[in-house]
């Protein structure tokens, strides 16, 4: 109403700095393209927007729409009188305006906008910088501690408030020997680890005996896809953590506050606590879980018996895209941070002996030459059988990378970097792009994004076997495991050697 008035109804303006003028005929089209369309859905909103809003609210909805209906008018009703008030307020506000202006003018006109915002500004500013300095240090073992404790106290809170016992209804299993030996083992590899943290080496063959046992515990269970991912990715971050290894000393600080060490070890047990009691809640009580859908749908639903890999690919495929994804960035990130960074290599071991000049053994490098073909066709086969039986493209991707950074290991990285191309790049966009095209293809089909289809394949020689769009998808998770993983491990390996620019001639 106030433009409205202010610009057709009211003298012109006077004092501008320039001559109000007509605009351009295209700076008209976009407003012209809005009025259009603003009047055909206010006329007709049935046969404009209606089936877009139908899908739109369905898909929001995931059910039946109930009865509506789309008009220009609808009679007297609520939100019409809510309306003709906020209509009458406004043009009782607007002819009030001339005395409403001299009270703002007396009373809150003497207040500066810019004045107060600057001094909001300034000051949450400085709060802020107060905060950060205070919990940002720059100190790992500080962030840790506040997150340990801000768990604890958000997993206490609600068990004091509610008073709710700790142990549910559910029966325990029974417990057999294996399981005691297994969880015996775990808990001493554990504390051994705690224990000689400070002896790095060790620490990290205890650490390694911690993820052993949790793969044998899958396997135990009847999870083996679980237990080949998880020795696989053991194996890649033992490599990773020796390579890590090499450039840092192999004993670390000695702690000299034993205040802090009393404060770290009583958090680490109450937050310990905390989690184990947290699994016996939920262990101990009977939840509904959706393995029965998975279970039922596996086969007609994704063509796959491996119910493990057909989630990863089918029923979830949208957050393994997100993952690989996450892996790719990730590796992307570590070879920026180590772009231009050249370490020396360590001449001595921790107590001052000297290393051996042979650093690749002549036997080691022959065996990892003569067994690079068998790794990579078990992880072929691994990547085929993912489907139907334990493996897919991300345990095929992480032996793929075992194998042949175990030629960079054994034969170093000038032979390796001649034969195995350094710049991975390429593998990692292959293998996005493939799994995104697998989940646009499915649209072609009029089908939702990454929706997957299989059929069986009858060659005279081969026989009948079955053939699912969601290899393409694992495929390209295979190429982005491989590229990613050979990407971090060659350039941490590679900080001391000077590689050329191109890929030598073999």
């Amino acid at each position: 109403l106030r433009f409205i008035h202010d610009v057709f109804f009211k003298d012109e303006p006077a004092d501008l700095p320039r001559t109000p003028h007509e605009p351009p005929r295209w700076m008209k089209v976009p407003v012209e393209v809005l009025v259009v369309l603003c009047l055909v859905v206010g006329i007709a909103p049935a046969l404009t927007v209606g089936p877009l809003l139908a899908v739109a609210a369905q898909s929001t909805l995931q059910t039946a729409l109930p009865e509506y209906q789309l008009a220009l008018w609808h009679g007297v009703n609520p939100a019409l009188i809510m309306s003709l008030i906020a209509l009458a307020g406004g043009a009782l506000i607007y002819a009030l305006h001339p005395t409403l202006l001299v009270w703002h003018e007396r009373t809150l006109g003497r207040l500066d906008a810019r004045v107060i915002y600057n001094g909001l500004h300034d000051g949450l500013t400085s709060l802020a910088r107060r905060i950060t300095r205070l919990i940002d240090t720059g100190s790992l073992q500080r962030q840790v501690v506040f997150l340990l404790v801000a768990a604890v106290v958000l997993g206490v809170s609600p068990w004091l408030a509610n008073d709710s016992l700790l142990t549910g209804s559910r029966s325990g299993l029974p417990l057999d020997p294996v399981s005691l030996l297994a969880a015996a083992a775990l808990i001493i590899a554990t504390l051994a680890t705690v224990w000689w943290h400070k002896q790095r080496f060790i620490a990290v063959i205890t650490i390694g005996v911690v993820g052993l046992v949790v793969s044998l515990a899958f396997v135990k269970f009847s999870a083996p896809d679980l237990a080949l991912t998880q020795l696989s990715v053991e194996i890649v971050t033992i490599v990773l953590l020796l390579l890590a290894l090499y450039f840092l000393p192999q004993h670390g600080a000695a702690e000299q506050d034993p205040g802090r060490v009393w404060r770290d070890g009583v958090i680490a047990l109450v937050a310990g606590a905390g989690t184990a009691a947290l699994a016996w809640a939920v262990l101990t009580r009977p939840f509904d879980t959706i393995a029965g859908y998975y279970l039922a749908n596996s086969v007609p639903g994704g063509g796959g018996s491996n119910v493990v890999n057909v989630i990863l690919v089918d029923f979830r495929g949208y957050d393994t895209l997100g993952e690989i994804t996450v892996l790719a960035l990730a590796g992307l990130g570590i070879v920026a941070m180590l772009q231009n960074l050249h370490l020396p290599a360590p001449v001595h071991d921790g107590a001052g002996r000297p290393w051996d000049p042979d650093m690749h053994p002549t036997i080691m490098a022959t065996l990892t030459q003569i067994l690079l073909p068998l790794a990579l066709l078990v992880a072929v086969f691994i990547l085929l059988r993912g489907h139907n039986q334990p493996g897919g493209g991300f345990i095929a991707g992480l032996i793929t990378a075992v194998a042949l950074i175990v030629q960079f290991l054994a034969n170093g990285m000038h032979w390796t970097h001649q034969r195995v191309p350094s710049d991975n790049h390429p593998l990692i966009a292959w293998g996005l792009g493939i799994a995104t095209l697998t989940g646009l293809g499915s649209w072609l089909f009029g089908a939702p994004f990454l929706t997957s289809t299989y059929g069986h394949v009858n060659w005279p020689i081969v026989g009948e076997f079955e053939l699912a769009s969601a290899m393409a998808f694992d495929l390209g998770v295979f190429l982005v495991v491989v590229g990613a993983t050979l990407m971090i491990l060659l350039n941490l390996g590679g900080l001391h050697h000077t590689l050329p620019k191109t890929r030598s001639p073999r």
